[in-house]
């Protein structure tokens, strides 16, 4: 039936029955407009006929024609048409964003405290199981999955046919932070032309950065809720770690070497429960424990308190080349992530002798103590003075001087400068302003003795004043003459270990680790402990960078008083250390000569290892600092050594940067990085300096870096410096979950914190926020069809010949 209707009013591009197509008109007159039309059209037809004369049922039928046609004129008027809505239903989207830091590796989320389960591991679990309730929004709404940790990025997803249960690929967990509130802002830009019934956040919590109120009030203005998924474990777990080591470059064989660890409890809670552990220092080679400490870190008080101890381990390498070691924390309690528990140590360890040279200015008891002790170490070339007022001297040592050295090269075949109780005039100035170089720019060390006599006050106005690691009171001292700007103490006093003494690996007279410095020492009852003569340094004049290695403590006093008797201090390349008495040699009487050797070699192999790295090197390339974090400026300065190539002095020299270990990252933020170093001045040229060439770097990626000279004038030589670049917020930082931050996001947007295991029931809560877009309608109108004409023309044409039969007209 409907395609004779089509055939007949031939339409075209809409036709009766074709799906969504309906019948209308142009004029929307309600229902009971068409009863008053119908009518009025029969009431005028019937009207018109009623007076008439003629068969009364002629006059009724024609009378009824003509309301029909009134009626179709009616009709025509009103616009017949068909019409087709143009409407269409635009899904609505929900959004999955997924934590792919590399926080999401801890293993907090374990069954069972034996089986400890990532984080990871929870979310690939949690996909898997609700995998058919994913497949099932894909497939009744659009569904897109991101993941984030500093930034957004897609993750894919396979799905065997629509509605079939849907396959998330998460990848590896390894971004080096968290951004939440960044990762939910760009996912707001990128849906801002869509429908977001919901996101999705399957996270720690833990971020670098939270949801800013003006973010919160887009959600708010947009009715996005966020349903947050906690990943880990809801109770913060502690978590030690080896936060840093510290530890000498270089090293000789037999050397007593320090290794300084920071443990600290990352991420503790107010008033949570301190923790004790045991740190180790292992050879990673064997497997052998070199030495191991206890620690125990406190419970946090304050908001703002930081939960870390301090330990020192000491360990002696019996062999030439690059030593491995391994720092190791164990704690005693359970702990969050052992992959912050471990920390590796590299020394390059040398057998080459030390090259020492010791003047003194009168044969003290202390002068042939050291001297002796000197001669008699393995690998020690020793060379010892006596300097007379007219320059004649006294020599002794196992390697010969042929004269004193008055040449830099002759100052810089020394590792250690030994200088004892004498007077500056007995050097020319020239010979201290060598000493002077050969320590700030060579790195070799500068021991001090003090004594009675002239030092240190005479040298108060000589090149070597700034490298005494304290200020001289008073005025003008004469070259001669006792240096009495230093008191003496009117009392005997015995020595104790400042805090810096283990940190640097001296003073440990004992020969026990655990206990340095040995009880007997502190006793003057036993009388040989005592220091009858030592200088009672102000601890008002230490310079800020000067450490104390030791301080005195009088004996005999009402009350008894302490002040700093060794220190020492960084001076350029090198170390100076000051010892402010010559009375160790009494040490004897408690066990031979066993404590002054280990008071006094220690101390100088400590002084000798800034050299290590230079001696044989044609230039040396420092940075400062050598830890630093992302966008930090790092000062870069190379030095050259050998005169050759200071003969040269290039204008600038070229350092490549580049990372030790190469890792997945995008190409451009591993390619390296090309930095020119500026060359000194003329004025510096002129002094007789070495040639120093200086620039800066701002890192921007985290990792470890060699900064490797590559310029053709050092062609040959190896001039390289290792950089160690972390993020100011690392991810690992504070690894603990924080569920309560993800609570808080999902209340203020009017979302749901739905445990892992329920994340089935997420579709019951997805509000519907499909839209529906009514465009322009298809309409074809029918008034103007040939057959509607024909239909008028037939009805005047029945009425017309009906009046003429029943003769009307």
């Amino acid at each position: 039936m409907t395609d004779l209707l089509n055939s007949v009013l031939g339409v075209k591009d809409l036709r009766w029955g074709d799906e969504g197509v309906s019948f209308g008109f142009a004029l929307g007159w309600p229902a009971w407009a068409w009863v008053g039309i119908a009518a009025a059209c029969f009431a005028v037809a019937l009207a018109s006929y009623w007076r008439l004369e003629g068969n009364r049922i002629a006059r009724i039928t024609l009378g009824c024609a003509r309301a029909l046609l009134l009626l179709l004129l009616a009709l025509l008027i009103a616009g017949p048409q068909l019409i087709r809505p143009q409407e269409r239903v635009e899904q609505d989207w929900v959004v999955f964003l997924v934590d792919r830091s590399a926080s999401m590796n801890v293993a907090d989320a374990g069954l069972t405290p034996d089986a400890p389960r990532t984080r990871d591991q929870h979310l690939t679990q949690t996909f898997a199981d609700s995998a058919s309730m994913l497949g099932r929004i894909a497939g009744e709404r659009n569904a897109l999955f991101l993941g984030f940790d500093g930034q957004v990025f897609d993750l894919s997803t396979t799905q065997a046919s629509p509605g079939a249960p849907l396959r998330v690929e998460t990848g590896t967990a390894q971004g080096q932070r968290t951004m939440i509130g960044a990762a939910l802002e760009q996912t707001l830009r990128r849906m801002a032309a869509k429908p977001l019934a919901g996101l999705v956040l399957l996270s720690d919590g833990r971020s670098a950065d939270l949801p800013g109120r003006a973010l919160i009030r887009q959600f708010e203005a947009r009715g996005v809720p966020v349903f947050a998924v906690p990943l880990g474990s809801s109770r913060p777990l502690p978590d030690l770690a080896v936060t840093r080591t510290e530890s000498p470059a270089v090293a000789f064989v037999g050397d007593v070497i320090p290794v300084n660890v920071e443990v600290e409890s990352l991420g503790a809670l107010v008033g949570a429960a301190g923790q004790s552990a045991r740190v180790e220092l292992l050879d990673e080679l064997t497997g052998r424990v070199l030495d191991e400490r206890r620690v125990d870190i406190n419970p946090v008080s304050d908001a703002g308190e930081q939960a870390s101890a301090s330990v020192t381990l000491l360990s002696t390498p019996e062999r030439a080349g690059e030593v491995r070691w391994v720092v190791r924390v164990t704690p005693d309690g359970p702990d969050l992530s052992e992959d912050n528990n471990r920390r590796t140590v590299l020394v390059s360890v040398s057998e080459r002798p030390l090259r020492v040279v010791y003047f003194d200015g009168y044969p003290r008891w202390e002068y042939r103590f050291i001297k002796n002790l000197l001669a008699r170490e393995r690998f020690m070339r020793t060379s010892t003075l006596l300097l007379a007022s007219d320059r004649r001297y006294v020599q002794d040592g196992n390697e010969i001087l042929a004269s004193i050295p008055r040449t830099q090269e002759e100052w810089n075949a020394f590792d250690v400068i030994i200088l004892g109780d004498m007077r500056p005039g007995l050097f020319s100035t020239e010979q201290l302003a060598q000493i002077r170089r050969v320590v700030g720019e060579r790195g070799a060390g500068l021991l001090w003795i003090g004594g009675p006599g002239p030092t240190p006050g005479a040298w108060r106005n000589t090149p070597l004043a700034d490298l005494l690691p304290f200020a001289l009171p008073g005025g003008q001292q004469a070259d001669t003459g006792p240096a009495d700007s230093i008191d003496a103490w009117l009392d005997p006093v015995v020595m104790s270990p400042g805090p810096a003494a283990q940190r640097y690996g001296v003073l440990m007279l004992s020969g026990d680790p655990q206990s340095p410095w040995p009880e007997a020492m502190t006793d003057p009852a036993l009388g040989w402990p005592m220091l009858r003569w030592a200088q009672r340094i102000n601890p008002l004049l230490v310079k800020p960078t000067a450490e104390v290695l030791a301080y005195a403590t009088s004996v005999g006093a009402a009350t008894p008083e302490r002040a700093p008797l060794v220190l020492t201090m960084r001076y350029g390349a090198g170390r100076v250390v000051y010892v402010g008495t010559d009375e160790t040699w009494r040490y004897r009487y408690g066990r031979g000569e066993v404590l002054p050797e280990r008071f006094w070699i220690p101390v100088v192999r400590l002084l000798a290892r800034e050299s290590l790295g230079r001696v044989g090197a044609g230039a040396a390339l420092t940075l400062s600092p050598q830890r630093s974090v992302v966008g930090q400026q790092v000062g870069i300065e190379l030095r050259l050594i050998d005169q050759n190539l200071a003969d040269r002095r290039p204008r600038t020299i070229d350092v490549v940067v580049t990372p030790e270990i190469q890792t997945n990252a995008p190409s451009d933020q591993s390619e390296a990085v090309r930095i020119t170093l500026a060359g000194s001045d003329a004025s510096e040229a002129q002094t007789g300096s070495m040639p120093t060439f200086r620039a800066s770097w701002i890192p921007a990626q985290p990792g470890q870096f060699i900064l490797r000279a590559v310029d053709p004038s050092l062609a040959g030589l190896e001039v390289s410096a290792r950089a160690e670049v972390s993020l100011p917020d690392d991810e690992l930082r504070i690894p603990q979950s924080d569920h309560e931050s993800l609570a808080q996001l999902a209340a203020a947007t009017n979302g749901a914190v739905i445990p892992p295991a329920e994340l089935g029931t997420l579709p019951d809560l997805l509000p519907n926020r499909e839209l529906r877009i009514v465009g322009t309608p298809d309409i074809e109108t029918l008034w103007d069809k040939p057959a509607v004409l024909v239909l008028l023309l037939l009805m005047l044409t029945f009425e017309w010949v009906g009046r003429r039969v029943i003769k009307l007209s």
